[in-house]
């Protein structure tokens, strides 16, 4: 499918409206199950007990056999097995069970499925996972309330991609071919295709969804210019998180964005500095391969399985419909 757009739409809401334009004219957007309102509503409730929630999760038995899974790996290195959803609901809180179990949801509804894709799923997969198990440790080094929200918020950063990437393979094939061949910067590259950017369709996908404001405003200002658009401190740690797995070769999924470290954002997330007064990456990055070795089985536990065909970005169009 060809799509013809115009160009040089940078404010947001022109981008919002960009993106609603591009969601008329794809098929089959998903939706999320009704569990995931009710999740944020119970949540939310300050009448709700562990009972409450556990009653809720274990009335989809499928989610309820993830959570588990997940709340015993070794991610979470509590020293007894946690036999129930409601002593998982006690022992990891609420917050935590919300976002693991809106994790899975978003991950079944939106990281699977058939067709092609311009850049390789698992590398893509892989590439979020590690920057939800990052985002988790900064927000927890840096000692952020609820670190459980870093770890939603780092696996969801890029569905935006995904978005673009599933629905107009053939544009996405163009945008990265333009940052392959013609070294555009990703962020440029998008721009030109789509009159948008993956940070504003992902953002849009997941308000669409009702998932909460600040889910949505990390996922869109997980680039941002900090100047123009200060981030807050969660999309700065997820854009940390980000520098630090490609850092680590992780970069799969597509061309990334290069991003810098301001020395805002070292001071909002108050980073340790090496001797030239930038992060000390040696020390972050060894703390991050620690982190997702003993996440190994928390990964697998995401983990998607269904690998659609990749559309060779090098290839034109016309090259790929003969």
């Amino acid at each position: 499918m060809e799509t013809t757009f115009l160009k040089g739409v940078d404010d947001q809401k022109e981008g919002a409206e960009q993106i609603r334009r591009l969601a008329s004219s794809a098929a089959g957007l998903p939706a999320l199950p009704l569990i995931s309102s009710r999740l944020l509503e119970v949540v939310d409730d300050p009448r709700t007990s562990a009972s409450d929630l556990a009653i809720l999760i274990s009335s989809d038995s499928a989610l309820a056999t993830r959570l588990l899974k997940l709340a015993n790996s070794a991610f979470y290195g509590f020293p007894r097995r946690i036999g129930t959803v409601n002593l998982a609901v006690v022992v990891l809180g609420f917050e935590t069970v919300r976002d693991l179990c809106l994790s899975v949801l978003i991950t079944d509804c939106f990281f699977k499925g058939d067709g092609e894709l311009p850049f390789e799923l698992e590398g893509f997969w892989k590439h979020s996972l590690a920057a939800a198990v990052t985002a988790r440790m900064i927000f927890r080094l840096c000692e952020v309330n609820h670190p459980g929200k870093g770890f939603i918020a780092g696996l969801v950063h890029d569905i935006g991609k995904l978005f673009l990437a599933r629905y107009f393979p053939e544009d996405y094939a163009r945008v990265i071919a333009n940052v392959q061949q013609e070294n555009l910067p990703l962020l440029e590259a998008e721009r030109e295709v789509f009159s948008t950017t993956h940070p504003v369709a992902g953002s849009w996908l997941l308000d669409e969804w009702n998932l909460p404001v600040w889910l949505v405003e990390a996922t869109r200002n997980h680039h941002a210019n900090e100047e123009n658009n200060p981030p807050g401190t969660l999309a700065q740690a997820v854009s940390f998180a980000d520098v630090l797995i490609r850092r680590a070769h992780i970069d799969g999924g597509g061309p990334g964005v290069q991003a810098s470290v301001s020395s805002g954002m070292m001071a909002s997330l108050r980073l340790k500095k090496n001797v030239y007064n930038e992060p000390d990456y040696d020390a972050y990055l060894e703390k991050l391969q620690r982190e997702l070795q003993r996440a190994e089985d928390l990964m697998d536990a995401m983990r998607s399985t269904t690998n659609p065909k990749v559309v060779d970005s090098r290839k034109s169009t016309d090259e790929r419909e003969e």
